[in-house]
């Protein structure tokens, strides 16, 4: 598999700072930690679309099908709000009091398993923060979402570091893609230009599912695929140029979750948002819990409902290559 490297070599820090990915095989249990994941997802999804029948937005609610066939119907229909439902963040616009969110306890329990924290450490030190920055992806077959939703469809070349505020430049921030089903070219793997950490933040431009760098910004170097297998992780530094290929298997989606991890608080680039200690110096040391993590991004949207939330990125729109 390309960028293969497993937990715990000394090398980890050398290759993320060299070629900016690495694949870690075997990190996350796929029955009791993913699997977990995916009923909550379904369960949340339930609840969704009965309010959405209620509202009338939806004609009823799918429950005897599967969680593919009933993200890809919703992304069919563009029934208004199906991104959001799964996200575990918050939008950058438009919160509301009922903003829904996936804050469920067996999310957690992925966010902050002790296998992935392993990982992770040699990375980034004794403390390990969760970022607010980070997101559920459910890439349905190309065509059926609409083509500004990086949620749901296709995410242009980008780095991730990108999408932050300047505050966060400084800091090492490790960004942790985990496929919650495998995932394989045919339903829309990332693919990687590799790329040195000390590589130079590219100008975005607002485009079709986010900020994208501009076709004439990017590095000339060939684009690599990366296929992850349930239960690995894909680990990339915060300038790493990448994006998602297609997803052309009908009838399947690439459910995964990107998440950042970084060992410090703040800034996160995201100043609005919360973050979250998951690992201090002192491993007796009280750290957030599932009950904390679901109560911080409550209070969050309670905070910021109907408020305007200023800028989220440093890119301007009219600048003459966004045009």
């Amino acid at each position: 598999m390309p960028g293969q490297e497993r937990s715990g070599q000394p090398d980890d820090v050398a290759v993320l700072a060299e070629r900016g990915y690495a694949v870690v095989d075997g990190v996350l249990d796929p029955a009791t930690v993913l699997d977990p994941v995916l009923d909550a997802m379904a369960n949340h999804l339930g609840s969704w679309a009965r309010e959405q029948v209620s509202r009338g937005t939806l004609p009823r609610t799918y429950e005897a099908w599967s969680l593919e066939e009933r993200l890809i119907e919703c992304a069919r229909r563009g029934i208004p709000g199906l991104a959001q439902a799964l996200d575990i963040s918050l939008p950058q616009g438009g919160i509301r009091a009922d903003t829904p969110m996936l804050l469920a306890e067996e999310v957690f329990a992925l966010l902050s398993a002790p296998s992935l924290l392993d990982v992770l450490q040699p990375l980034l030190g004794e403390e390990i923060w969760l970022s607010p920055v980070g997101h559920t992806r459910m890439k349905v077959p190309s065509g059926i979402a609409p083509e500004a939703s990086g949620m749901l469809g296709h995410v242009p070349w980008h780095q991730d570091n990108g999408v932050l505020l300047e505050e966060a430049d400084g800091i090492d921030v490790v960004t942790v893609w985990i496929p919650l089903v495998d995932a394989t070219e045919q339903v829309g793997c990332l693919q990687v230009i590799p790329t040195r950490r000390g590589h130079e933040l590219i100008p975005h431009c607002p485009g079709g599912g986010g900020l994208a760098i501009p076709p004439g910004q990017l590095p000339g170097r060939t684009p690599v695929p990366v296929p992850v297998r349930r239960g690995s992780i894909l680990l990339m530094h915060s300038r790493t140029v990448h994006s998602s290929l297609p997803n052309v298997t009908p009838g399947r989606v690439r459910l995964s979750l990107d998440l950042r991890y970084q060992g410090v608080p703040v800034p996160t680039g995201r100043p609005a948002f919360p973050s979250f200690l998951l690992r201090g110096k002192d491993r007796e040391a009280p750290v957030a819990g599932w009950e904390a993590w679901r109560a911080g991004w409550l209070d969050t949207r309670r905070r910021l409902a109907g408020k305007e939330l200023g800028k989220f990125n440093r890119w301007d729109p009219r600048a003459a290559m966004c045009a």
